[in-house]
This record gives structure tokens, C-alpha cells and sequence, in this order.
């Protein structure tokens, strides 16, 4: 871009760099392209021309040729998620290094408005999809009839028969009652997520079984659901360490939640990790810096996104592209909670 005369910032055209360089605008457009019919001198004084001038290529152009916007959609529950963010980063460095962009949206984990977001997305004409399914457990949304390549992360969606990248949420509740059983906690607790999303579903289920197999019951009136916020989770874990004295350890849904969970625990009095023990999930890049530091399970959050997204490009380009499912294992973290 330069400035014309008007001070207004201007685009540099093809015909701005065929005018300076004295060939014609057919010319410049195949030297650009480094086409082999131009000639190696003429091809690099073009290319220095289009250099100096700031000449950055028109993608509108190139799309109406291709028919393709170069552009990927996603769709994730929360921007403001610590866990998406981390995610969403892995799925820009992968496709900005395949030539794409992304244009992603949020649902607020609402189906209503995930459906209008597809319906934003295809007509923006998006090469494809990344979808967070929002509260799974209930969603009837179609995506194989979307039109377009598409992949669910985090969650496998109900109706989806393409591929999916997700973390074994079973497995991270094995690995919290083994955690909890190998440090002598007999009396645990599990904060989940009141929405019905399948994370949430199993995780407790894992945690569940895998404690009975060690002869601890996880009681009724120990599983307590809310909204996954700092405020929610510190609300439910006042009330249930207030009715409850024996709870020596608790499973927070994410990292988000057990930030409330801890608070709460300081507020009433009690001491980490003596009285009482915490373990979150995903942890998320501030759980090391909370104060006591949380002890979390890790998910590939990063590699996720990127994997997902690159399977997703190498689709859009080649239909014939084997489709994977993906399960990530997931990691104990273990720190001063």
C-alpha cells in the first residue's frame, strides 16, 4: 500500500508495477507468479519493483480464480477460555503456515446460536470447519450436511461420522481417583460442569468407577454440578465443605473452576494440602502461577488444535485424504494442591 495524492492510503496494483517497470500488466502478473516463459532478469527487476512498491497480492482476485477463500472456520463454546485460547493458537500457527485464515466465532455453548454461526460460516464460504460441539449430550446438528469438509475437536459430536480430535476424558477421571487413591484421600468430591457436554459425563464416570475398584464410594452428595466459572464453583465448594467436614479431596472440572474451589477452601479456614487436596483439568498455562500452585490434568491443548487443523487442510485439498479419529492421552500434572 502507499499514500496517493488525497493522503488516503492506497492499495498497489498490478498496473502501478507494470507502469514503473515498462512491460505490460500481463507481464507483471506472470513474473509475480514466477512463471517460467519470463525471462530471469526481467522476472527479478518486477519482483524488486512490486518489493519497493509494497505490493501485497489481492486474495479476492485469487479466490473468484480458485474458487476458494483460503479460510477456515471454527467454531469453540468460550472465547474467554484459557483452554480455547490455547487451542485456537495451535489451529492459526498451522493453518497460517498452510496459506490459510481462520474465522472463528463462539456459541456461549448454545445450540441455537451454534446453528447460526454454521449458516454464518458456509455463507461466508469458508473452505471448511473446526467445531466444538456445543453441549453434545443433546446436540442433533448435522454437520456431515454442511457441504464442506469439517472436524469436531474436544468433543465427538452425536451426528458427526468424519473426524474428530478429542482428549480421553475416562482416562483423566481414572487418573484422578488413582491420583487421589495413592496419596490416601478416602473421602473425595467431584465439581463438575451443570451443561450436558460428554467431557463432563466422562470424567465423572471414570472417576467414579475407578474409585470403587479401590473400595471408595463417591457419595450422591458429594457430585455437585454449576456453570464453569470462578464464581459458580466458589459458591458450590462454600456450600459443600460447609456441609460436609470430612471432604479431604476434590475433582474440579477445569482448571477455571478449581480456581473458585481454591478460594473457597481459604476463605473457610482450611489448609491445602493437609486438610484438603484439589486437582483440576487442562492445565491451563495459569495453573502453575495460581497460589497454592494447581496440581492439573493436562491435555494436549496446543497439539489439538494444530493436528486438527492441518488434517483438516490436507482434506480440504485431496477428498480422497485418509480421515482419522484422534484420542489424546491425557497427563497428571501434579504441583502443591
Amino acid at each position: 500500500m502507499n499514500v496517493n495524492s488525497g493522503g488516503v492510503m492506497a492499495y498497489i496494483r498490478l498496473k502501478d508495477i507494470a507502469e514503473k517497470a515498462n512491460v505490460s500488466i500481463n507481464t507483471v502478473s506472470r513474473a509475480l507468479k514466477d512463471q517460467d516463459d519470463i525471462g530471469v532478469e526481467t522476472k527479478k527487476r518486477i519482483q524488486e519493483i512490486a518489493d519497493d512498491l509494497g505490493y501485497i497480492p489481492n486474495a479476492s482476485a485469487s479466490q473468484l480464480r480458485t474458487k476458494s477463500n483460503k479460510m477456515i472456520g471454527v467454531v469453540i463454546t468460550h472465547m474467554d477460555n484459557a483452554f480455547y485460547a490455547r487451542i485456537l493458537q495451535g489451529i492459526n500457527d498451522a493453518v497460517a503456515d498452510l496459506g490459510y485464515t481462520i474465522l472463528a466465532l463462539s456459541s456461549g455453548e448454545n445450540l441455537d446460536k451454534e446453528n447460526t454461526i454454521l449458516k454464518t460460516l458456509i455463507a461466508n464460504r469458508v473452505d471448511g470447519t473446526i467445531i466444538v460441539p456445543s453441549c453434545d449430550l443433546e446436540n442433533t446438528l448435522d454437520y456431515d450436511h454442511l457441504g464442506v469438509p469439517h472436524i469436531t475437536i474436544v468433543r465427538k459430536g452425536n451426528r458427526n461420522s468424519r473426524s474428530y480430535f478429542i482428549s480421553d476424558s475416562l482416562e483423566s477421571g481414572r487418573i484422578a481417583a488413582r491420583h487421589f487413591y495413592s496419596i490416601g484421600r478416602k473421602n473425595p468430591a467431584y465439581i463438575g460442569f451443570d451443561l450436558p457436554v460428554s467431557c463432563n459425563r466422562d470424567r465423572l464416570q471414570g472417576f467414579q468407577q475407578n474409585l470403587e475398584e479401590f473400595g471408595i464410594p463417591l457419595l450422591s452428595e458429594r457430585v455437585m454440578h454449576c456453570p464453569a466459572t470462578h464464581k459458580a464453583a466458589y459458591e458450590q465448594a462454600t456450600d459443600l465443605l460447609r456441609r460436609d467436614t470430612k471432604i479431604d479431596s476434590i475433582f474440579v472440572y477445569n482448571d477455571i473452576m478449581s480456581l473458585g474451589v481454591l478460594r473457597a477452601i481459604h476463605d473457610l479456614g482450611l489448609s491445602i494440602p493437609s486438610d484438603i487436596r484439589i486437582l483440576g483439568h487442562d492445565d491451563i498455562s495459569d495453573a502453575h502461577f495460581y497460589t497454592p500452585s494447581l496440581s492439573s490434568i493436562r491435555v494436549p491443548k496446543y497439539r489439538l488444535g494444530y493436528d486438527s487443523a492441518t488434517e483438516l487442510v490436507g482434506i480440504i485439498r485431496d477428498s480422497s485424504f485418509p480421515q482419522r479419529n484422534v484420542t489424546y492421552q491425557p497427563e497428571l500434572i501434579i504441583r502443591e494442591t
